[in-house]
């Protein structure tokens, strides 16, 4: 860290950061539509930039990568399955059809949309509880992996805990002033910069490993196992079908992806995004895998916890100081852009669907609130990310799937007139704590036929929802109207 250039580089982005943050804070109007939606104005640039970007955290180029170097090559379809296609099309899928509800409607977060078709504020507060509940966790991945990256490459200088302090305060300090727009904003820089960065950095990594060949050969003759699938009971296929399963289907769930859906200027994005998203997933994925399996070879021994360090230890040990800066500047960029989403996603939420239920706020207040949670909702995460509850992939499959639960009632609404609040309310409840159930081991893991749990939850999320909603009495003339009305003038 001694090298002036590489230092330059590292301030030049936070000063950049800070910047866009400001100059959103200027150009913003106070309001909560603004501050919380970027007045429902984003173009389609902005959108998959801010889609992709958001979706992209810690867990993407720490977690994988030290999933990939204990189990190989296989992580990456293991990771990305399904979700190169299936991902892209649930934006179209939930996202247009809740695009039109929050036009016509003025919704602005899955509480709103799904409690205004319901026409229930039960439905609303589940959904609430629920988002906060499981963003929480996959917030906290974001800031462990920022946090290990900048120890290991300022060589313990800067320890863990003032690590986590730097990475968050900086998101604060452009987040807090613009809002929905200033984190777009950031999410275009830093998403271009992560992609074009981390393409030159694999292969200064490559360069310094001795070449792709060279890399192969040693696999080859040390750790065959990283290059068959078969040879990895991780990757077995019933296994791999669930992490595909829960992995395609959870992105929509998120808060910070559904909320910048709703806040698209046009329903044409959203099928831009869906055609140029897959391309940049299946690239960033394949840097951290192949970091990951290079890593098992270039620092052999690492377990659990230490695995995920892989990346930065790269960047440490065989590159230059410049390099070893902008491979920092790499994985900040990439948690950061997942932070600070994250953050006002959940202030959003609070502001929005919780405190009006205990008094009345204006536009004005609303922008002061939000900005008080997104400095509670940080402190509270620092806190998590401090005593490291576990692995960032174990921390992320479970809230990937809590998430994933989620997704038949978002669909039931949005496509199943005969869906009722209670069959609802109770598909949104008991597999959760189904889902619960199987985590902390209390019911035997025989139960769920050797899936992840996430996928019997699944199952009897849509079972639960169907079954109580036929025995329960159909949604009135007039509620069905309010929401169907629009999708078939829409689609007729």
């Amino acid at each position: 860290m001694n090298n002036v250039l590489g230092i330059s580089i590292l301030i030049l982005y936070i000063c950049v950061l800070i910047a866009i943050g400001f100059y959103g804070g200027q150009v913003s109007k106070k309001t909560r539509e603004d501050y919380f939606m970027a007045g429902r104005g984003l173009g389609s640039i902005a959108v998959f930039m801010a889609l992709f970007a958001s979706n992209i955290t810690a867990f993407t180029i720490i977690g994988h990568a030290g999933f990939s170097y204990e189990i190989g090559y296989g992580a990456y379809g293991y990771v990305i399955g399904w979700s190169i296609f299936i991902t892209p099309f649930t934006y179209y899928l939930v996202g247009y059809r809740s695009w039109l509800l929050g036009k016509r409607y003025g919704y602005a977060t899955q509480p709103q949309v799904f409690g205004g078709i319901f026409n229930s504020k039960l439905i609303s507060l589940l959904f609430l509880v629920l988002l906060l509940y499981y963003t929480l966790p996959y917030l906290v991945v974001s800031i462990i992996g920022g946090s290990l990256a900048f120890t290991t490459v300022t060589e313990g200088l800067v320890p863990y805990w003032a690590s986590a302090i730097v990475i968050i305060g900086i998101s604060l300090i452009y987040t807090l002033p613009a809002g929905l727009r200033g984190t777009v904003w950031t999410d275009i820089f830093q998403g271009t910069l992560f992609l074009v960065v981390a393409a030159f950095l694999l292969s200064a990594v490559a360069r310094a490993l001795g070449g792709f060949s060279e890399i192969t050969g040693q696999i080859v003759e040390t750790n065959p196992a990283m290059l068959q699938r078969s040879l990895s009971a991780e990757l077995a296929p019933i296994n791999w079908f669930s992490y595909s399963f829960v992995n395609s289907i959870a992105v929509i769930v998120f808060p910070q992806i559904y909320i910048r859906i709703l806040a698209a200027r046009s329903s044409r994005n959203l099928k831009q995004v869906s055609l140029y998203y897959p391309l940049a997933l299946a690239a960033i994925f394949g840097v951290s895998t192949l970091l990951g399996v290079w890593g098992s070879v270039a620092v052999p021994g690492l377990t659990g916890k230490e695995a995920d360090n892989i990346v930065p230890m790269l960047i440490h040990q065989f590159l230059t100081p410049t390099w070893m800066v902008l491979g920092l500047v790499v994985v900040l960029a990439i948690v950061k852009s997942s932070i600070d989403s994250q953050l006002l996603s959940v202030a959003h939420l609070v502001t929005d669907d919780f405190l009006p239920r205990f008094k009345r706020i204006n536009s004005q207040q609303a922008v002061f609130w939000g900005r008080i949670l997104l400095i509670i909702f940080a402190a509270i995460a620092y806190y998590i990310a401090y005593i490291r509850p576990g692995a960032i992939l174990t921390i992320a499959a479970f809230a990937f799937s809590g998430f994933s639960v989620m997704l038949p009632v978002m669909i039931g609404a949005l496509y199943w007139p005969r869906a009722t609040w209670q069959g609802a309310c109770a598909a949104l409840v008991f597999p959760a704590v189904m889902l619960h159930l199987w985590y902390l081991d209390i019911l035997p893991r025989w139960t769920t036929f050797g899936f992840m749990p996430v996928f019997p939850s699944f199952i009897l999320a849509v079972l639960t929802l169907i079954v109580v909603s036929y025995l329960t009495p159909a949604p009135s003339a007039g509620q069905r109207e309010k929401t169907f009305g629009i999708f078939d003038r829409v689609f007729k």
